[in-house]
């Protein structure tokens, strides 16, 4: 990858501002702020809002909701819908289990100009991706919207809904430095950086066949993992827009050495364009699900590779707040 010019390309120049994104959530958050949001329990990097069941138990309800972003171009430009809602699916589950929630109940959200097959080849994706994280779909909402999306085009929403014990929870506060930092490999790009991709790599099928590879679904190995070695594992991290910085949102006090790392996707080595800071701030760089653990990884690498995922110690938990190292690369979190 070349280094940063004025040649280079970013995120925001592609039109995402990560950075107003956040703001713009800062403010949300402080609009929806009621009475009653103090009984929410604290959850890990925000992945998922976690509010306890009624009747005093320890039982807590996770939900989480995410779209698939411009991914949904690839799909209508090479006419092919069977995957994307197997993406829909991993988005919102992947979050899930970053907080301990098993994942149980899915619903989407279907909005489209005129129906036609494309839909069931959607729902389809939708219903393979519930099978393989062990969701019932429940329900949903089409909408026919002419005149708001053109023909062929169309956006989706899928809202999760998950359970999870209180002494089950994962909060980001035991992640500390001297821990073990496992990667678990990505099927490629997944379903973030799209709109970056879009702009810098050829305008070919090959390319889209490449950036339309679903998203892996990390939920039944992960649920294994937190079953046998969940007194280990101090903090999950699904790396999605953002890339390598969602790192930083389960613990500000810490940050990262990653010297061993997962292989880059062929079809990220091929930009050349944006400078190597923006592809591990923009990208998951080859690491779909990151976990943070006390003690001997080999038997949870181990597990992982068991079910069939690539995965391997990449380095280490760091005393250095917000700061990440790979190699010579030097990534900033927001202090």
């Amino acid at each position: 990858m070349k280094e940063k010019d004025d040649k280079m390309q970013t995120y925001a120049s592609a039109g995402v501002d990560i950075a107003q994104a956040d703001r713009f959530v800062d403010r949300l958050k402080y609009m929806a702020r009621r009475p009653g949001h103090e009984q929410m329990w604290k959850a890990a990097g925000g992945y998922a809002a976690v509010y306890p069941a009624q009747g005093g138990s320890d039982r807590g309800i996770a939900v989480t909701t995410d779209g698939v972003g411009t991914k949904l171009l690839v799909a209508h430009k090479l006419k092919k819908y069977d995957t994307i809602g197997i993406d829909l699916v991993a988005m919102c589950a992947n979050d899930l289990i970053c907080v301990g929630a098993t994942p149980n109940i899915f619903l989407d959200y279907f909005a489209v100009g005129k129906l036609d097959q494309s839909a069931d080849a959607i729902m389809q994706g939708i219903v393979s991706g519930c099978d393989q994280t062990g969701m019932l779909l429940v329900g949903g909402e089409t909408a026919e919207m002419p005149g708001v999306y053109e023909q062929g085009h169309f956006d989706l929403a899928g809202f999760a809904v998950g359970q999870v014990q209180k002494q089950d929870l994962l909060t980001g506060e035991r992640v500390a430095a001297g821990q073990t930092l496992v990667g678990i490999a990505s099927s490629g790009i997944h379903s973030n950086g799209l709109s970056l991709a879009r702009k810098v790599l050829p305008d070919d099928d090959e390319t889209y066949l490449s950036l339309l590879e679903p998203t892996l679904l990390y939920v039944k190995v992960m649920l294994a993992a937190l079953a046998q070695y969940g007194n280990q594992i101090t903090g999950l991290a699904n790396i999605t827009g953002g890339g390598w910085t969602n790192l930083f949102r389960l613990n500000s006090k810490v940050g990262f050495n990653i010297d061993k790392p997962l292989a880059v996707p062929a079809i990220l080595q091929k930009i050349t364009t944006v400078a190597e800071v923006e592809m591990y701030r923009t990208f998951n760089m080859g690491m779909g699900m990151a976990v943070m653990m006390e003690g001997d990884a080999s038997l949870i690498v181990e597990l992982i590779k068991s079910h069939g995922f690539n995965a391997q110690v990449v380095g280490q938990v760091t005393d250095r707040a917000s700061i990440l190292t790979t190699g010579s690369l030097l990534i900033e979190g927001d202090h």
